[in-house]
């Protein structure tokens, strides 16, 4: 009884392990929009966020440039020296990179898609330092890193473009229009 009550228990503990090591790196899309929505003719800010538990060293993306057919797709930001912040994600800390942001619109109605973005990064890893008995603080001392490559890929994310909504009455009459 006991033996697979620990085997048990070992299995879901591997894979609570192997869950947290996926939230290693992670990419995420994000708009300014409450919705995934869009009038037509309108258009919205998408941003590409990454996120690490170590701070990050060289990031790249092998398909930055994308297009979606029937839809103007424009990147706004992508500045090589990146500036990190560190961001509370549920009980975890994350360092935090904005990559990019696309403008996106279009002036057909449907529903488009954003392509998965892959990245791969250089994560740099604090390691242990031995104890100097001249500086036993650590004052004078330099952190040592090691370098870790990870790779990840964002979500693709729908984009609905709706038809513009019609105006109330009172906005009709606002805006000089004749209601019968």
């Amino acid at each position: 009884m006991y033996k697979y009550f620990f085997i048990i228990l070992f299995i879901f503990s591997t894979l609570l392990l192997h869950a947290k090591e996926d939230r290693l790196f992670f990419a995420e899309v994000v708009t300014n929009n409450k919705s995934d929505e869009i009038i037509v003719g309108d258009s919205a800010v998408f941003s590409v966020w990454l996120y690490s538990v170590y701070p990050f060293g060289e990031i790249k993306c092998t398909n930055a440039d994308f297009r979606i057919h029937n839809c103007h797709v424009r990147k706004v930001l992508n500045h090589q020296r990146r500036n990190q912040s560190r961001r509370y994600i549920g009980n975890r800390i994350y360092y935090c990179t904005l990559w990019a942001q696309y403008i996106i619109g279009s002036n057909k109605k449907g529903t488009f898609t954003i392509p998965s973005l892959d990245f791969s990064a250089t994560l740099y890893i604090q390691q242990e330092q031995e104890i100097d008995p001249f500086d036993p603080f650590g004052f004078f001392s330099q952190p040592k890193y090691k370098k870790v490559s990870k790779e990840c890929s964002s979500e693709s994310v729908k984009i609905s473009v709706v038809p513009e909504p019609m105006k109330t009455t009172e906005e009709l009459m606002k805006s000089g229009k004749t209601v019968i």
